[in-house]
């Protein structure tokens, strides 16, 4: 290993020892409280089994019910993020086709595991993390570079992800370094990086609080360091149209510069400093990889805490389990010793002296099994007088009474059970003549048991949209690439990167879909599952169709049965709600499909004319004609009036003419010679 390896493995390594030694013992805490609600026997792990190692142990989940209830409302009411542009720097195009981007992804890697597995651990103990990498878009294809955002799951985010002890902001966006711990079997270690390299901590070395190698685990570090770069940014304009580009020379196509001269672009560079991410994976003992700058401006992980708060400069954390654990435990315990007393002595016990029982042993054996009327014993005799003594027994074994203390204690932490953990708070039971106003104020106020999990997940969800914008607009560069877009209803559909659309007003040329261009915001909200809001969209359609029927609005109670009608689920509702479409395409309430303005122009095309249409068009065409024919001869009329009345004025004129010249008597010579 050369000597800047070295270093870095010895900076990584210590870094690592002041990250876990101040949080090891609240780790060991969230590790406690999820084994605790999960494993069977875990709540008897420690000091408090130890005490009742000879006696029965008893697990009663009574923290289970509170932490399923946190589940639930999470499950029921997902988070999404949501793209937005930034006043004039961004456009809605652009934004939408970010949203589309993430739900593809979301889907395509089951990014779905990764929210639901973290919010999971953070409830029960307190953290839950989940991490962003890249992928190549076709694995198989050798000539594909374009790589896909994927999101993966990290399980036992308490014991595995580490972040730089001096971040304090909820999201870690202030970490200058991090660490996701992964556990590999020794041979799927030599396979990955050779026999020679699984090797343990050196022993010349002081061993940290983590055991890099332990039992039949290897431990491998992925290892992300901030690091602060000065870049160039080539920024090309074209006045004619106004667009503009922006592209890291690095990041730059070959020949891409030349093509945008070309083009009429003008180029102008800047020297900007970034933060880059640098990612290596390590192990005890050497530099494993070197993954180089990974794309993005920010660590990819996104922690996720139930409840945290920094105390004397440590992070602490905690979730639902934690406060819960004593009383869980004294409860357990008390019930195994009440279960350990009535399993003691279960009954009354007579007690017989043994000559009594001479020959009676099975009879008395089998009393419970044969249900016997009556039990026999001998008398006991007095071996003077041989009168009899006892006829009876001797004596009794009494089951023990339970002690009050014990009856009240199991009361108490039953009681403190449920009240901490929120298992039993009647929103299992519906009673009757409550309206439904009630119902949604008792609702808010069990919600409110959750609202600080589901508030801190939302945070986490903001934060995984702000590292997944900084990573797409360096994946998703290509000009001309296609990618697949989802909408929240599992609708795919095609986008091209950067393609270029023309206004039809204007004629003006811009592009679409760049994401190099503009900036977003992110915004996490919370979002019922589909069937949930398509019921309330139901209820709402409907008593809006009542409402405008009552005032004699007829299109709109259309309108809205129509839009009630198309977000029912039933069995058999395709074909009325294919009808319910056509009619909404009538009334405009719905456009028609590609398929269906395919369908309509080949069926236009194709359609034989009506008889009856074709005579009332002849009808009309003759009707035309004549029209057309009288209108000529109106103008033929026109024309000769027209010229009548010219022809008289130019008479009128030429007589006027006449009476206005002077008469003048022919020259003598000229008749002469006309005569001659």
């Amino acid at each position: 290993m050369n000597t800047s390896d070295q270093a870095l493995l010895d900076k990584a390594l210590r870094q690592f020892d002041e990250n876990t030694s101040e949080t090891l013992a609240e780790r060991a805490l969230a590790l406690q409280d999820r084994r605790f609600v999960f494993i069977e026997g875990a709540q008897w792990e420690g000091e408090m089994g130890e005490q009742f190692e000879n006696s029965p142990r008893l697990q009663i989940n009574k923290t289970q019910r509170g932490h399923d209830k946190i589940i639930n409302d999470y499950r029921a009411n997902r988070f999404t993020v949501n793209f937005r542009p930034v006043g004039d720097e961004g456009d809605d195009d652009t934004a939408e086709l970010l949203n589309g981007l993430l739900h593809a992804d979301i889907y395509r890697s089951k990014g779905q595991l990764a929210f639901d597995n973290a919010f999971s651990e953070g409830a029960a103990g307190g953290m839950g993390a989940w991490r962003l990498c890249n992928e190549y878009e076709d694995e198989s294809d050798d000539k594909n570079d374009r790589q896909r955002i994927r999101i993966e799951m990290i399980a036992d985010a308490d014991q595995c992800v580490f972040f730089d002890r001096a971040a304090k902001l909820y999201d870690k966006s202030d970490a200058r370094h991090a660490y996701v711990l992964n556990a590999m079997t020794p041979d799927a270690f030599k396979e990955e990086y050779g026999d020679d390299r699984l090797v343990s901590w050196p022993e010349n070395m002081k061993l940290p609080s983590f055991d890099w190698f332990r039992g039949d685990v290897v431990w491998v570090a992925e290892y992300y360091e901030v690091e602060h770069v000065s870049r160039e940014l080539r920024i090309y304009t074209r006045d004619a149209t106004g667009e503009e580009f922006r592209y890291w020379t690095e990041d730059m196509a070959e020949g891409q510069d030349d093509d945008l001269k070309t083009r009429g672009f003008t180029r102008r560079t800047r020297k900007i400093k970034r933060k880059r991410v640098h990612k290596w994976i390590l192990s005890g003992a050497e530099v494993l990889e070197d993954c180089g700058f990974i794309a993005g401006e920010r660590i990819p992980i996104v922690p996720f805490y139930g409840k945290r708060v920094v105390i004397d400069n440590v992070e602490r954390f905690k979730g639902h389990v934690r406060d819960a654990k004593d009383p869980a435990k004294a409860y357990n315990a008390q019930v195994s010793k009440l279960i350990e007393t009535a399993s003691l002595a279960p009954r009354e016990v007579p007690i017989f002296a043994p000559e009594q029982m001479e020959g009676l042993q099975s009879h008395w054996a089998n009393m419970n099994i044969e249900r016997h009327p009556y039990g026999l014993a001998h008398p006991i005799t007095d071996p003077v007088t041989g009168g009899i003594v006892q006829t009876g027994p001797v004596a009794y074994v009494k089951p023990p009474d339970v002690p009050p203390a014990m009856a009240a204690l199991i009361q108490i932490m039953g009681n403190d059970i449920a009240e901490i953990t929120n298992g039993d708070d009647g929103s299992m039971e519906i009673k009757s003549n409550v309206s439904g106003e009630a119902m949604d104020i008792a609702a808010s106020r069990v919600d409110a048991k959750s609202f600080i999990y589901m508030d801190n997940f939302k945070l986490s969800m903001q934060a995984f949209g702000e590292i997944y914008y900084s990573q797409a607009k360096e994946v998703y560069v290509e000009e001309g690439r296609k990618v697949e877009t989802m909408d929240e209803d599992g609708e795919t559909a095609v986008a091209t990167l950067g393609e270029t659309v023309a206004d039809q007003k204007t004629g003006i040329v811009s592009r679409r879909y760049d994401l190099s261009v503009g900036r977003f915001n992110v915004i996490a909200d919370v979002t019922e599952a589909t069937a949930t809001r398509r019921d309330k969209t139901v209820r709402t359609m409907m008593t809006l169709a009542q409402a405008a029927t009552s005032v004699q609005s007829l299109e709109l109670g259309q309108a809205a049965l129509l839009t009630a009608v198309s977000n029912m689920d039933g069995e058999g509702m395709g074909k009325l709600q294919d009808y319910a479409h056509k009619l909404s395409v009538q009334l405009g309430l719905d456009e028609m499909t590609a398929e269906e303005q395919q369908a309509a122009q080949a069926a236009q095309q194709n359609a034989q004319p009506d008889p009856q249409a074709q005579a009332l068009a002849a009808q009309a065409q003759a009707l035309q004609a004549q029209a057309g024919k009288l209108t000529a001869d109106t103008q033929l009329s026109q024309a000769k009036t027209v010229q009548t009345l010219a022809s008289a004025q130019k008479t009128a004129a030429e007589s006027e003419q006449i009476a206005n010249t002077p008469a003048q008597l022919p020259d003598v010579n000229t008749l002469l010679s006309q005569a001659a």
